[in-house]
This record gives C-alpha cells, structure tokens and sequence, in this order.
C-alpha cells in the first residue's frame, strides 16, 4: 500500500496522522554527513493539534484510540506519554500523511491504493467546501462540489 502525502495545513484538530517520511536533515550536523534526518515518529499514530509558534503541534494517540500504539523513544526515556509535542515548522512541514491502523491494510490492489488516495482527496474537498461556505464564496463552494461528485463515480 503506497500513502501519498499530505499538506501539514490539509489537517484539522484531532486528526489521526502519522509521518510517511523522515524530517528534513537536521541543522549541525554536517559533520556526520549532510543528510541526518530525524525518523522518530514514522508509523506512529499521532494527534494532531494544530500549528502555531513555528511548530506544528501533536500528541501521542492516547491507547483506547489505537490499541497497543508503540511509545516512541523520546516517550519512553521522558515519560511523555501525553501532552504536545511540538515540532519545528520548518524540519517537519513535509512527510506527512493519515494514519492507517495495520491490522485493517487492504490487500495492496491498484483498487486500495486508488480508493484510498480518493478518500484522502475527499476529506480535504470536505473541509474546503466547508471553509468556503463560512467565508460565502458560493462560486467556489459550487467548484468543489462538482469536484466531490467526480470522486463519487
């Protein structure tokens, strides 16, 4: 199953998300070689809260949400098991995407990998036809419409 990424801004507050990809490399490191990048929360299912201060913020997936959800590493040696955690917007923009429990992956099928970009497409339609409506832009919210209507054939 291939996830396709997902713009960090698409996300709204309690999403379930999760990083598909490492962060960009890390900043002093150079040393070490120029491509360091963090992988830390790759898979791990994650609540998303919002951006502010130049961080996207998240939390740890409380275990009722996904059960038996791994800690990660900095969860474990910090006893962070809740709270934010907040990740510098400009190492942790990209890489992005909806968190998929493993146990419910569908049979990799071009069918799977087609439905579920289509819903993922869906989701962001949704919240956008919704913002157009609140800021009463009609034309648009018409636009995006027909644009969900295509996704339901």
């Amino acid at each position: 199953m291939k996830q396709e990424e997902i713009d960090i801004y698409s996300f709204e507050k309690g999403d379930l998300i999760t990083r598909i990809k490492p962060s960009k490399p890390i900043p002093g490191t150079e040393e070490f070689g120029d491509n360091i990048r963090d992988r830390t929360y790759i898979g791990l299912p994650l609540v998303f809260l919002g951006i502010a201060n130049g961080c996207i913020y998240v939390e740890n997936t409380p275990k009722k949400e996904v059960d038996d959800a791994p800690m990660s590493l900095f969860s474990i040696l910090f006893n962070k098991e809740s709270g934010p955690i907040n990740l510098p917007l400009d190492m942790w923009d990209e890489g992005w995407a909806y968190y998929v429990d493993p146990y419910k992956i569908e049979k990799e099928t071009k069918s799977a990998a087609t439905n579920m970009l289509n819903n993922a497409n869906k989701i962001k339609l949704e919240k956008e036809l919704k913002k157009a409506l609140d800021q009463e832009d009609y034309e648009l919210a018409e636009e995006i419409k027909l644009k969900l209507k295509k996704l339901e054939k």
